[in-house]
């Protein structure tokens, strides 16, 4: 028999800690993951997106200038707005913001809600009831962005073959 601090703890309520512990660090795992690609797609937006409207702002200004090239300038400045605009299309780098950025609200919500046994789905009188619902919970939450991701790709290649 174990004893932890003077209580008998029998093996299923060690399983029980561990499976909850394992899952909180799984969820912790994801939490940063979503937290670091929510940032990069919207540091990527926010400079593709800033840097097609300085682009599209700058163009007339440059085309009123005395220059004997300044329909070359304003040609290539054209064509880094166009960039930035297709590069943010293509890599969807606004819509990965957005659907980063709600996964990892939702991990974190689901994380407090079961640490502090706030729903019927985390019981406090079942810990391993709250555990395997907080596990499945937060691996819905992952198949959740994975069905939106593979969708994506689905109208794209749609759209591809158009």
């Amino acid at each position: 028999m174990m004893r932890v601090n003077g209580n008998k703890l029998t093996e299923k309520s060690v399983e029980v800690n561990s499976l909850g512990q394992s899952t909180l660090e799984r969820c912790d795992d994801l939490i940063r993951q979503y937290l670091r690609w929510k940032i990069e797609n919207m540091r990527r937006s926010t400079l593709a997106q800033s840097c097609a409207l300085v682009c599209t702002v700058a163009i007339p200004v440059i085309l009123l200038l005395p220059w004997k090239y300044v329909n070359i300038v304003g040609a290539g400045v054209s064509a880094l707005a166009a960039i930035a605009t297709g590069l943010l299309t293509i890599n969807g780098w606004r819509e990965n913001f957005i659907r980063y950025g709600y996964i990892y609200h939702m991990l974190l919500i689901e994380k407090y809600l079961y640490k502090a046994n706030a729903t019927k789905d985390y019981p406090d009188n079942d810990p391993a009831r709250a555990a395997r619902n907080f596990a499945k919970r937060i691996e819905g939450l992952v198949t959740l962005d994975v069905t939106e991701w593979r969708t994506e790709m689905q109208r794209i290649d749609e759209r591809s073959q158009v």
